[in-house]
């Protein structure tokens, strides 16, 4: 009996292969990919408010990080910004960015304002107490931890470098890891867009 495959069908089943894959990834070390997420309250430069809900109904990318960061979000978000650069309109209007400083003595005011839009303008940067930080970096798995000196300002912060890619209801879909390159990246989030 003949039958034939449409593109569609190809992407989906690709698509539920990768997220089989990462779950696997996930289980094997030990981590529930079904409690990645969660809600947050942080701020952005300006002071105002945001929250996860703020972004229901579309897929949003979490990543954290610094802005004074030398080397890692530069690099995450450079990448990541080459990919939003090949996404149509319609695909744009249908994602959300969110870089979440995890250093917020350094990163408040137009420095974590102009920190996301330097790379892109979907790129919406937040902060907010230790306490909040830690909530939301606990709810997504991500770690970082201070190096150096923090009475000095030139300390670092190793942090997790991983981009979350969420569904539109704020559950968890896929992740980039820092080696991800830019086309496997595009690759992915086209499976997910559809």
């Amino acid at each position: 009996m003949a039958f034939s495959i449409s593109r569609r069908g190809v992407l989906i089943g690709g698509a539920a292969l990768l997220l089989a894959a990462v779950a696997g990834h996930f289980a094997w070390r030990g981590i529930d990919t079904v409690s990645i997420g969660g809600p947050f309250v942080l701020q952005d430069g300006s002071g105002k408010t945001v929250r996860d809900s703020d972004f229901k109904g579309k897929f949003l990318l979490v990543y954290f990080g610094y802005t004074f960061c030398p080397d890692v979000c530069p690099t995450a978000l450079g990448r990541l910004s080459s990919v939003l650069d090949r996404m149509s309109k319609e695909q744009l209007a249908d994602l959300a960015v969110v870089f979440i400083s995890v250093d917020p003595q350094r990163d408040y005011g137009e420095r974590l304002s102009g920190y996301g839009q330097a790379f892109h303008p979907l790129i919406t940067a937040v902060t907010g107490s230790r306490e909040e930080i830690d909530r939301v970096a606990a709810a997504y798995g991500a770690k970082y931890r201070f190096a150096g000196d923090t009475s000095k300002d030139d300390y670092a912060v190793d942090h997790t470098s991983i981009i979350y890619v969420m569904d539109r209801e704020g559950k968890f879909l896929t992740q980039f890891t820092h080696n991800a390159t830019p086309e496997a990246m595009y690759a992915k989030l086209q499976a997910v867009l559809q």
